[in-house]
């Protein structure tokens, strides 16, 4: 596929005279006056390279080059700047351009920093991709439940098979995961796994994330569109949360699992796919095919395999290593240096039934990991919503009995000493002595 170039000037002669001489050399150029048809363009075409003026009409380049780099973090951008703006331009890398250049304009200089702003970005997306290979490599699924220890196992032998697998788990058990343990493990590993969530989708846009279309299928149809069928072949696709696909939908899937092959929309010709393929749901499967709601035929076929995941409640051996494991996560990713969770956090965390599973615990440890002050998670460090929701199930507040455990704690370390007491709990000795009060704590020391 040829390079693509975006040229972003108000002079329309500029901009035609650029893009010829990128077209003579095999680029595909597209230009806009306006940041308004900018955005357009990107919208329906592959650009690879922006060259960006920074004085844009009424515009200001560096807000355009901020919504630029909003759009899309990797796209290299070129500011083309005049005389006096040169300062402006120099600002305009720190922001994240790629480079700049000055008029009056020669296409050599312009061509060679194009040149070494694809090659840069090349590099970048390959280093990119080697990551995420070492990253899949090393992919592992943190558990001590013997449940899910033996859901592994299964998963790592079904890895070695092609047959279909059918995933099902309540939202936020790992499912993804799970889809990617057994694609890590498989044979396809060298190629990529694509997951595409089927409720997130109207009817009519998961048929053209799935198959693709052709140029001119319908309205607004401007390039031929690659599907998330064709991406995967070789490798393996993920259709998460299958149950919410629509029936029109389940009857092409299911012709293209019998025939191994796929029709873009608006296309005459079958493409041949070699896929394989992993499904997941949070649904009653047979529950929808009672109404009519889901194809029994399609069922048979995607859970030649199926393996349940466990909720978090039913495997809470696991939530220690999961709370360290997330604990170090946001630690590193927050330069933030953390201990483990206090052993009353974590006695909360044993106790509460994690509605929201394994997503809940870690978007909870992220929470209290950014507003942690003192080298550690705290009950009061906790979010409002995870506190009243555990008030809410268990009738009673967990936060109290957790103060009250935690001063009872502090009194026997001190010998009863309130004093040192109130020191420990970095407290006044009259805000100890209302606590106390509160509580009905009565001592049997001096201080």
């Amino acid at each position: 596929m040829a390079t693509g170039i975006l040229i972003i000037d108000d002079n329309i002669k500029l901009c035609k005279s650029l893009a010829q001489n990128f077209d003579q050399l095999g680029y595909r150029s597209h230009f806009a006056e306006n940041s308004a048809k900018a955005f357009d363009i990107l919208s329906k075409h592959n650009v690879d390279v922006v060259l960006l003026d920074i004085v844009l009409g009424k515009e200001d380049g560096i807000s355009v080059l901020d919504r630029l780099l909003s759009w899309d973090n990797k796209l290299p951008v070129i500011m083309i700047t005049g005389y006096g703006s040169i300062e402006t331009a120099v600002k305009s890398v720190k922001l994240g351009a790629f480079d700049y250049i000055q008029k009056p304009l020669n296409f050599n200089n312009i061509l060679k920093i194009v040149e070494n702003a694809i090659r840069l970005a090349n590099l970048k997306s390959e280093n990119q991709r080697l990551k995420n290979r070492i990253v899949a490599l090393t992919d592992r699924i943190i558990t001590r439940s013997p449940k899910m220890i033996d859901l592994c196992n299964k998963a790592k032998r079904l890895a070695e098979t092609d047959i279909p697998v059918l995933i099902i788990g309540e939202n936020g058990t790992g499912k993804e995961l799970l889809a990617n343990f057994i694609h890590n493990n498989s044979r396809r590993s060298a190629y990529q796994i694509n997951t595409i969530n089927c409720a997130a989708f109207p009817e009519t846009l998961l048929d053209n994330e799935l198959f693709g279309h052709e140029k001119g299928a319908y309205t607004g149809a401007d390039a031929t569109f690659i599907g998330i069928f064709e991406k995967a072949d070789g490798g393996t696709l993920h259709l998460d949360e299958i149950g919410d696909m629509a029936p029109s939908t389940q009857a092409k899937i299911l012709r293209t699992l019998q025939n191994h092959e796929i029709r873009r929309i608006g296309g005459n010709k079958s493409i041949t796919i070699d896929v394989r393929f992993i499904a997941s749901t949070n649904k009653d499967i047979q529950g929808l095919i009672d109404k009519g709601r889901f194809r029994e035929d399609l069922y048979y076929r995607i859970n030649a395999a199926t393996l349940h995941i466990p909720p978090l409640k039913e495997r809470m051996d696991d939530i220690p290593v999961l709370v360290n494991h997330f604990l170090s996560f946001f630690s590193n990713n927050n330069s933030k240096a953390l201990n483990r969770v206090p052993d009353d956090v974590l006695k909360c965390f044993c106790e509460y039934h994690w509605p929201g599973n394994i997503r809940e615990l870690k978007n909870t440890i992220n929470y209290a990991a950014t507003m942690s002050t003192t080298g550690q998670i705290r009950i009061e460090d906790l979010p409002a919503s995870f506190m009243d929701m555990e008030k809410k199930e268990s009738g009673h507040n967990i936060r109290e009995e957790t103060e009250k455990m935690l001063i009872l704690r502090m009194l026997k370390q001190s010998d009863y000493n309130k004093r040192k007491t109130a020191a420990l709990l970095q407290i006044s000795r009259k805000t100890l002595y209302n606590k106390l009060k509160k509580y009905g704590i009565s001592l049997t020391g001096t201080g």
